[in-house]
């Protein structure tokens, strides 16, 4: 197995110029990162007010925003004013304002842009997921004459006439900047409700493993927190050596795994060795060892895991991305007389062991507790 087709070592680029956010960032940017990945997803420390981005949709792919603070070690300590607009029709967006760590759903072909960083009290940490591995988009241009054009902007079609479309990674076009402009200093349309469901509050979730991981944890647990949403995914930021997960594949869906610094203003600030195994047999996996800032991509059924944290002398964000609502994977449970068979897991079926009517997020209060048994594990009654 060529390990270099999945693993993706992070370069730490900068631009030059001066910009309202930390460089290098960490940026993923899909088949052009890694041969056959189905991702565009990057972490941004923004740390003064700025407008980004400008009115567009994508077509048939669905986008999730991020928002959180910057150092992922308090991923709550939130200190900022944002505004985002969204809705079906580009004249007639809503205005949303998030003053805490938030995720936002963008359905495909919804409208969203510009994001006004209005107030930035502290840098804050904003992420794009865009589960494709192209990143494209659609924007509108109204010509002198008042014809209507789409203008459709992709990282792989290369027109670089900024008066009329762009190559994606050139900037934006001077009538999608004016556009953006006159978005956030217009009127403002009433607030609907519409699409409230669009947007989720992280919950300050505690765990129970000490000083093992950074408390709380900001996670996002797809479908079960966000109906017919198709990502699944948050930090664990490990604060010294620990191992998690045994070895399993994921049917159909990719994963990919990131390791960063835990400050994402400074995201190549990374001290710490990770040890990953991966492999198309379970008995002859690969030790993949990580240094430095890196994306691994698991595709499905390829059997992954355990991970081992080493040398920890500065906390490590560990941040999986699985392309689906429901995180679930297929185990081998292997048996005394030597056999075995596979079982598949899911996080909408694993209850809490003290309470089966709720799912269980993994906060560990139960696996020094010997009068229940751990992680969901329960007996069956009708």
């Amino acid at each position: 197995m060529n390990l270099s087709d999945y693993v993706y070592k992070i370069p730490d680029y900068k631009s030059g110029a001066a910009m309202p956010f930390a460089e290098p960032r960490a940026i993923f940017r899909g088949s052009r990162s890694l041969p056959g990945a189905r991702l565009n997803m990057d972490f941004t420390a923004v740390e003064r007010e700025t407008v980004c981005g400008f009115p567009h949709f994508h077509h048939s792919v669905e986008e999730y925003y991020m928002f959180s603070g910057a150092d992922v070690t308090r991923f709550f300590d939130f200190d900022a004013e944002i505004e985002l607009f969204i809705g079906e029709d580009p004249d007639e967006m809503e205005k949303y304002i998030i003053t805490e760590p938030a995720l936002v759903r963008i359905p495909a072909n919804m409208w969203h842009g510009p994001i006004n960083y209005k107030r930035v009290g502290k840098p804050v940490a904003f992420s794009s997921i865009y589960f494709d591995g192209d990143m494209s988009m659609v924007t509108r241009r109204i010509t002198g004459g008042g014809e209507v054009v789409y203008p459709y902007l992709s990282a792989e079609l290369e027109s670089r006439d900024f008066a009329r479309t762009l190559y994606l990674d050139g900037g934006a076009p001077g009538y999608a900047s004016d556009w953006a402009k006159s978005v956030v200093g217009g009127r403002s349309v009433p607030r609907s409700g519409k699409y409230d469901s669009l947007f989720f509050i992280y919950p300050q979730e505690y765990h129970n493993y000490g000083d093992t991981y950074a408390n709380p944890r900001g996670k996002f647990r797809g479908l079960t927190q966000m109906p017919g949403v198709r990502f699944y995914g948050g930090f664990s930021v490990a604060m010294r050596d620990v191992g998690m997960e045994v070895p399993h594949v994921h049917h159909a869906n990719d994963e990919y795994l990131w390791f960063i610094g835990s400050n994402l203003a400074d995201t190549f600030d990374f001290d710490a060795e990770v040890e990953l195994y991966l492999g198309w047999d379970r008995e002859h996996m690969e030790k993949v060892v990580i240094t430095e800032p890196t994306v691994v991509r698991v595709p499905p059924n390829m059997w992954h895991c355990p991970i081992a944290f080493k040398n920890v002398k500065k906390p490590v964000a560990f941040f999986p991305v699985y392309s689906d609502g429901d995180w679930s994977k297929i185990v081998f449970s292997e048996d005394a007389a030597g056999g075995g068979e596979y079982l598949f897991e899911a996080a909408s079926l694993r209850k809490c062991s003290y309470n089966h009517e709720k799912i269980c997020n993994y906060c560990g209060k139960c696996q020094d507790d010997d009068s229940v048994p751990s992680f969901g594990v329960f007996t069956y009654k009708k």
